[in-house]
C-alpha cells in the first residue's frame, strides 16, 4: 500500500500552497491533498490478515509449517547456487551465518549474503525449472523480493549506525536434485549444467531509498497498533 501522497499529488500540492489565489476546485483539491498528507498510515487487508496471523499463531501457540519441492530445492543447492554466482562474477563472497540473525522492532530475517565492506546485501533465489527461471530483469521484477532485501538493509543501517542502501536479488538456475523429481517430471526442464552460464543467471538491483525508511517505520508504528488491538479483541471475547 501506499502512505501518504504520491510524487505526483505533493507536486501539486506544493504549486497550489505556493499561489496567492485559488480558485474554488483548486482550494478544494488543496484540502484534500493536505488532508491525505496528513493521515496516519493504515494497513492494507494483506496487511492485516497477517498481522492476525501473527497474534493467533501466540495466543493459541503453533507455528505455522511450510514445505514444499521448490522450498526444498533452494535449501538444497542454496551453497551451489552460491558458488555460481562468485565464479561468474568472480567475487568471494560467503552465506551469510545463519546463527547471526538480523533483529530490529518488529523485523526479524536471515539474508544469504552480507558483504560488510560494501555495505551490500544479495538474496539468491533457486528457480524450480527452467521454466520458472526469470530470464530478463523484467521477468525477475517481485516486490516482495525487493522489500524482503530493503528490509534486510533497514536493519543493517539501525542495527550498525551505518548506511546501508545497495542490494541484490540473484536468481540462479542450479540443476534440480534427483530426489526431489519424480516420474512425471521432464529431466530436460531440471538439468541445466549445459547451457551457457550467461543464460543461468539474472540479477534485478534493489535500492533502499530515504521513503522506504520513512514507511517501514510508519508501517511498524501502525501494525503494532493493530497487533494490540486485535489481541485484545481474542483476550476479551466471551467475557
Amino acid at each position: 500500500g501506499e502512505d501518504g501522497l504520491t510524487d505526483k499529488q505533493a507536486e501539486t500540492l506544493d504549486s497550489l500552497l505556493s499561489k496567492i489565489k485559488l480558485t474554488e476546485l483548486q482550494a478544494k483539491t488543496r484540502d484534500e491533498l493536505i488532508v491525505k498528507r496528513d493521515a496516519e498510515p493504515t494497513l492494507s487487508a494483506g496487511g492485516k490478515t497477517l498481522v492476525e496471523d501473527f497474534v493467533v499463531q501466540e495466543l493459541y501457540d503453533f507455528k505455522p509449517t511450510f514445505g514444499s519441492r521448490e522450498t526444498d530445492k533452494g535449501n538444497m543447492v542454496e551453497d551451489d547456487a552460491i558458488s555460481f554466482y562468485n565464479d561468474f562474477f568472480m567475487t568471494s563472497y560467503q552465506k551469510y551465518d545463519d546463527t547471526e540473525a538480523l533483529s530490529y522492532g518488529i523485523y526479524t530475517g536471515h539474508p544469504d549474503i552480507v558483504s560488510k565492506g560494501e555495505r551490500k546485501v544479495i538474496d539468491i533465489k533457486s528457480p524450480w525449472s527452467k521454466k520458472t527461471f526469470p530470464k530478463t530483469i523484467d521477468d525477475a521484477k517481485n516486490s516482495v523480493y525487493e522489500w524482503q532485501v530493503k528490509q534486510y538493509l533497514y536493519m543493517l543501517g539501525k542495527m550498525t549506525g551505518e548506511d546501508w542502501r545497495t542490494g541484490e536479488i540473484a536468481y540462479v538456475l542450479v540443476s534440480t536434485p534427483e530426489s526431489l523429481l519424480n516420474e512425471w517430471d521432464d529431466d530436460s526442464m531440471h538439468y541445466v549444467d549445459n547451457l551457457p552460464e550467461n543464460f543461468r543467471i539474472t540479477v534485478v538491483p534493489v535500492e533502499l531509498t530515504d521513503k522506504d525508511i520513512a514507511k517501514f517505520e510508519s508501517r511498524e508504528k501502525v501494525a503494532v497498533k493493530y497487533y494490540e488491538e486485535y489481541k485484545q479483541v481474542i483476550l476479551n471475547k466471551n467475557k
